[in-house]
């Protein structure tokens, strides 16, 4: 079927009929439907005989809350199969169509799980779960660092209403399968998702060949043959695993041994002092998160999140010119990472150099924009701007990035 594009000039969508589906991440659906008609086009609340193009929103999949295709985009699907010259066209396609193509720039950012996971209003070890499974997957990672599209968003904010909702996994199937013949985010979540006999559940599958729940709690697969949970662990690797399920059981003090019984002395391995510093750090033991996160730093020295939470844990315990250093180290590895610029921020207006703290603060807007924690800063960016008429008191400060929202759960070795 021949897709109908835009004519050009300053009225590229002169003549042509467009329906909207789902939420747009780069404008608000007035200012859509102002664009469209500005364009020359005509706006329709759902698809008919003459409509040209479906737009369908980057925010979310496209999917009800029953986990069905949008009916939108169903009725498009039914009418582009009936030879209609209807086309569905991405948001980002829409918006070159426009000449607009520098207002998508949020499609384009990137986000580190920390952030994905404040964005979507989700647990980190939600997110982690869904991560080891494979249904939400990195589109770049370097020294240890774990970034995410546009589209990864847009599947874990799916994937957490749906299980809100308690959709079964056959739906989701059904209707991401659809999906995937025009979005590549659904076919990356399609592969994750396990069919599971019991109705009205989404479990998916681990990396290590477990199922579990959305939320990260671990289910009993009765298809396996895996040992039973209360089996002594024989070797790191079982310890460690043993680990990450006791912290996403939220039984922290149960995950710090077991997370120090998996570190071998003679052969540590990185991951393992890192998830047993910050699970420390959890429990409000900063010293001793600060000596478990230093050796997952001279494990590998270029272990960027290791860094920035080696920072946390030294300016908990005062000691901010060591901190400044460990987050230095993790912006020199990585520039573009936010929440080591907040922190960096904030420990240097903690020392009182707050012209230093301005710089990062601004830094941190510039990978996080939009963000709860971005109206934070702005705010102390505003209460701390030399220009102000009025001094007011010293900055305000807030409590460091807690390493639970960065913490790192490793593939299995």
């Amino acid at each position: 079927m021949d897709s109908v594009r835009a004519s050009g000039g300053t009225r590229p969508l002169e003549g042509l009929e467009i329906a909207l589906a789902g939420g747009l991440a780069t404008m608000s659906l007035d200012e859509a439907y102002e664009r469209i008609i500005a364009a020359g086009g005509r706006w329709v609340a759902r698809p008919g005989p003459r409509t040209a193009w479906l737009v369908v929103g980057s925010r979310s999949l496209p999917l009800g809350e029953d986990g069905d295709v949008a009916e939108p985009l169903a009725e498009a699907r039914r009418r582009a199969d009936a030879g209609e010259p209807l086309e569905i066209v991405p948001e980002d396609e829409f918006l070159a169509r426009l000449g607009l193509a520098g207002h998508g720039a949020e499609l384009q950012r990137l986000y580190t799980a920390a952030q994905l996971a404040r964005i979507v209003g989700i647990a980190p070890r939600q997110l982690r779960t869904w991560i080891r499974a494979g249904l939400v997957r990195p589109v770049k990672a370097a020294n240890r660092l774990s970034f995410f599209g546009f589209r990864q968003l847009a599947v874990a904010r799916t994937l957490a209403q749906l299980s809100a909702q308690g959709v079964g996994t056959r739906r989701i199937r059904n209707s991401l399968a659809e999906l995937a013949r025009w979005w590549p985010g659904a076919a990356a979540a399609l592969t994750g998702l396990t069919a599971d006999e019991q109705p009205g559940e989404l479990l998916v599958r681990t990396t290590d060949g477990g199922l579990a729940e959305p939320s990260g709690q671990l289910r009993l697969d009765f298809a396996t043959t895996a040992a039973p949970q209360d089996d002594v662990p024989t070797t790191g690797e079982a310890w460690f695993q043993r680990a990450l399920r006791l912290e996403e059981d939220e039984r922290m003090d149960e995950a710090v041994q077991a997370y120090a019984r998996a570190l071998d002395p003679a052969h540590p391995r990185a991951e393992v002092a890192f998830n047993l510093g910050n699970a420390l750090y959890g429990l409000d033991r900063p010293e001793e998160a600060a000596t478990a996160l230093t050796l997952a730093t001279e494990v590998d020295p270029e272990y960027t999140e290791a860094w920035n939470n080696l920072g946390n844990a030294l300016s908990a315990l005062g000691r901010h010119e060591d901190a400044c250093r460990a987050f230095e180290r993790a912006l020199a590895l990585e520039p573009a990472y936010a929440d080591a610029h907040f922190n960096l921020g904030e420990t240097l207006a903690a020392l009182g150099d707050v012209t230093s703290a301005r710089r990062h603060w601004r830094a941190y807007l510039a990978f996080d924009p939009s963000s709860s924690w971005a109206a934070e800063v702005r705010a102390r960016l505003r209460r701390t701007d030399p220009r102000a008429a009025a001094a007011g008191p010293g900055p305000t400060l807030v409590p460091h990035r807690p390493a639970e929202d960065i913490r790192e759960s490793p593939e299995p070795r």
